[in-house]
């Protein structure tokens, strides 16, 4: 929902979806029919709705309204169309971390298309303003209102953040022992174990923004930088959180992370679009540091004593580069929802966490989102090895020919060798619940955080 409208069309958005949930709540189940999200499949090629859809014959997941269409579509399809079939097999794990909360059902329509914001609707947190919303607050992508800039200097408290009735609440603020969670941290790779380690009851939303600092939590223990004895010497974490956008509204839900890294003082620098605006808004505020803190948090000593510490980042107003400096590099880069394949920012983070061995770690909608990772990784090889031969790479050597003149590649050859590296993506247990499916396909895009893929290994 949050994608390329005004705030003022966001807000139209979220009363229509208020107004519908006041009209089915009753109902067993509760099921909505708002024209502005469709309940019927669109073919992928003219876009034209079906009440009786046919399918690529292949992966089973693309939905074709003739066969003129799916064999004029099979040209753009063809690339992805093993990784959508692999998604396709992942359907039921996907389904069994959203049917592990009794709250997810209400988000389906007639036609078995899942909106999450009927989620929010239910729980009274769904709307475009923080000072109504707390931390649920919806944005629009590329819209850099005055909520979403001053939301990192207008601190809320936790009741005023979460906005949800107090055992709803994955608190920070741990009184006593009994309070809090076990020390060590016990709990499985699914939300189930994770909320029982937390004291939430599963009737909590929480999971909805706990999605972004577990996620964070799972990369890291991908790249194995979570601690395996908890009680160990006291160390320093460095992460760059890359590409932030909306998160900048729900910086204390990543206090979480004070809890999962014990006796560890964790920097976590976010850097994105938002960041960059923010800071240069913030100015008129005093705020003249490159890289302030705009929040801190020690967990209890009985829960091991962890400090998250966030910053946010001043530098490039869209994404962070590496600088050739090494001391300046983190322990790790993460990118959450990261569209490697998509943005052309993201092309200088690649080269230069291969030349200088920066762990990298992503999530991202589905697995079949990595196929373009792997595409932009071909692009990135052939401009450094060859002259482009095929129309698309023609296409895009301009574009990358400016990426390259940035970077200046010193080690061609350890550069190239990481750009041939297979990078298996596996789903991720914490992903956000709810599929967020679009028309054309059975579930493609998948669901935030839904799939993680190691780009840079810690060596």
């Amino acid at each position: 929902m949050a994608d390329f409208f005004t705030t003022e069309q966001l807000e139209a958005m979220c009363e229509a979806v208020r107004q519908e949930w006041e009209r089915i709540k009753h109902d067993q189940p509760p099921r909505f029919t708002l024209t502005i999200y469709p309940g019927k499949p669109q073919c992928n090629q003219c876009k034209v709705p079906m009440d009786k859809a046919k399918v690529c014959s292949r992966c089973k997941m693309i939905y074709y309204c003739s066969p003129q269409c799916i064999k004029m579509g099979w040209k753009l399809h063809k690339v992805h169309c093993s990784a959508f079939k692999h998604d396709g097999e992942q359907i039921p794990e996907y389904k069994a971390v959203t049917k592990q909360f009794p709250w997810t059902d209400v988000g389906y329509n007639v036609g078995g298309y899942f909106n999450g914001n009927f989620i929010l609707a239910r729980f009274g947190v769904l709307g475009t303003a923080r000072r109504k919303v707390g931390y649920w607050a919806t944005h629009g992508r590329g819209v850099l209102d005055e909520d979403l800039l001053d939301a990192p200097w207008c601190s809320l408290t936790e009741a005023e953040g979460w906005r949800l009735p107090k055992k709803f609440i994955p608190t920070l603020a741990l009184q006593s022992s009994d309070s809090c969670p076990s020390f060590p941290p016990t709990f499985d790779s699914n939300w189930t174990s994770y909320y029982r380690w937390r004291g939430l009851p599963i009737a909590s939303p929480a999971a909805m923004l706990l999605h972004w600092p577990l996620s964070v939590y799972a990369c890291l223990k991908e790249l194995g930088l979570v601690p395996e004895n908890a009680v160990g010497a006291r160390r320093k974490l460095t992460v760059f959180y890359v590409g932030a956008r909306e998160e900048v509204c729900l910086i204390p839900v990543f206090g979480e992370l004070a809890l999962l890294f014990p006796n560890t003082d964790l920097e976590l620098v976010i850097f994105g679009e938002t960041t960059g605006h923010a800071l240069q808004r913030a100015r008129g505020r005093g705020i003249k540091a490159r890289r302030p803190c705009v929040f801190e948090y020690t967990a209890p000593t009985v829960c091991g004593a962890g400090t998250v510490r966030v910053f946010i980042d001043c530098g490039n107003p869209t994404y962070y580069c590496p600088t050739r400096e090494r001391s300046e590099h983190p322990d790790a880069i993460v990118a959450l929802n990261a569209g490697l394949g998509t943005y052309i920012s993201w092309q200088s983070v690649i080269l230069r966490s291969f030349e200088f061995d920066i762990p990298f770690v992503i999530t991202d909608y589905s697995e079949t989102c990595l196929v373009s990772v792997q595409q932009i990784m071909d692009l990135l090889h052939q401009a450094l090895t060859r002259a482009p031969a095929s129309a698309e790479e023609i296409r895009l050597q301009p574009m990358l020919k400016k990426t390259l003149a940035e970077v200046q590649v010193a080690d061609v050859d350890k550069v190239c060798a990481a750009l041939k590296r297979e990078r298996p993506g596996k789903l991720n247990a914490f992903m956000q619940p709810g599929l967020k499916g679009d028309d054309f396909s059975k579930l493609s895009p998948g669901s935030r955080n839904a799939c993680i893929q190691i780009i840079t290994p810690v060596t």
